[in-house]
């Protein structure tokens, strides 16, 4: 390089140097103990070492220091893992998260892993989890975006839920917006005009989405949005309750509700019976997810079944190639979800039952 190259790129080139010649192996010496050595700034030296983090060429580990991001000479544990947030209630026990959840293992072992499941980055002795994993796939909500990138730093990562803010991190995603749109759809061709609409929190672009094709389908009849026929739910079934109560207590209750999750509207099926209110007779209840109990109800209950097999299958798959070192022919997938009609949703009655 000229004399008038850049100081960064000098130090990125010395360390991809070192990096070849094998003088670095492993760890990287400390920032400042790097800059003392080649006779930069504190602030070149990590100017160039965030560089070859986003270049791939190293990774951070918090606490712990920079490290080289050749995956390839770690040794295989034979183990992925899967990482869903803490604050999700209930976990993997919860009726979406417990789908979830089996299908990636049953896929691992397909693929001749075993799944473990996390959802905090350490355990009790303060050892990282992923120094016992080849990668890792995480549910992806915004307030985990700090620990996506910690993930992606330390082992191959693919998300699923949400995509990341990341581009660069591969993702396995359900079509919302068309999923609630041909719900919507369904509806409308039974004869429901006053369609309310019970969402999900809407912090992600899974509640976003949600939300977008119930206003899409609005838009595609014609329908003006009626403020009161949308009630923000939390996915919870008390949420569902509380919702379908609301809905009853208007002037005009709609003749429909649609749900952003099945936890919801199997809450508002609840709270219709209690008050008398015959489904699908009286009022239409549509869901999302297809949970195991909402075949097992009666009436069973009409919902968007979740391909979670898929995004099982589609998850593992691009995670191996990752660890592999194999590159990913596309690194963003949107998964169709199908509507499953069973016995909650008839055709709009003329007058609702009090």
């Amino acid at each position: 390089m000229s004399k008038a190259t850049p100081k960064y790129l000098l130090v990125e080139e010395h360390i991809k140097k070192s990096i070849k010649n094998k003088t670095i192996t492993d760890k990287l010496p400390g920032e400042r103990t790097l800059a003392k050595e080649l006779g930069f700034s504190y602030m070149t030296i990590r100017k160039a070492i965030d560089n070859l983090v986003a270049q791939g060429v190293l990774y951070k580990i918090p606490t712990k220091g920079t490290f080289l991001a050749d995956r390839r000479s770690r040794q295989r544990t034979g183990n992925i893992g899967y990482f869903l947030d803490s604050s999700i209630v209930s976990g993997v026990s919860s009726p979406y998260y417990s789908l979830i959840f089996h299908a990636l293992e049953k896929e691992a072992v397909t693929h001749g892993y075993s799944l473990v499941y996390f959802s905090e980055l350490t355990n009790g002795d303060g050892e990282n989890i992923t120094d016992k994993l080849d990668g890792v796939i995480a549910s992806c909500f915004p307030r985990v975006e700090n620990t996506i990138q910690q993930l992606k730093q330390q082992v191959p990562t693919v998300v699923i839920d949400n995509a990341s803010s990341d581009k660069t991190i591969p993702s396995v995603i359900i079509d919302n917006f068309n999923a609630v749109l041909d719900s919507f759809d369904h509806l409308y061709q039974l004869g429901h005009r006053r369609i309310a609409f019970m969402t999900g929190l809407e912090d992600s672009d899974v509640g976003k989405n949600r939300c977008a094709g119930f206003q899409s389908g609005l838009n595609r009849y014609g329908l003006e949005l009626d403020e009161t026929l949308v009630y923000r739910g939390n996915y919870s079934f008390k949420s569902g309750l509380d919702g379908a109560a609301y809905f009853l207590s208007l002037a005009q209750p709609p003749t429909a509700i649609l749900c952003a999750n099945d936890s919801m509207a199997l809450g508002a099926l609840r709270r219709l019976h209690h008050e008398g209110i015959k489904v699908p007779e009286d009022m239409s209840i549509l869901g999302f997810d297809d949970i195991e109990v909402a075949s097992q109800i009666a009436p069973a209950l009409t919902t968007v079944k979740a391909p979670i097999d898929q995004i099982a299958n589609t998850a593992v798959c691009m995670l191996e190639h990752l660890i592999k070192g194999e590159t990913l022919e596309n690194r963003h997938v949107a998964l169709s979800a199908e509507l499953v009609v069973r016995q909650t949703c008839a055709e709009a009655p003329t007058i609702i039952a009090a």
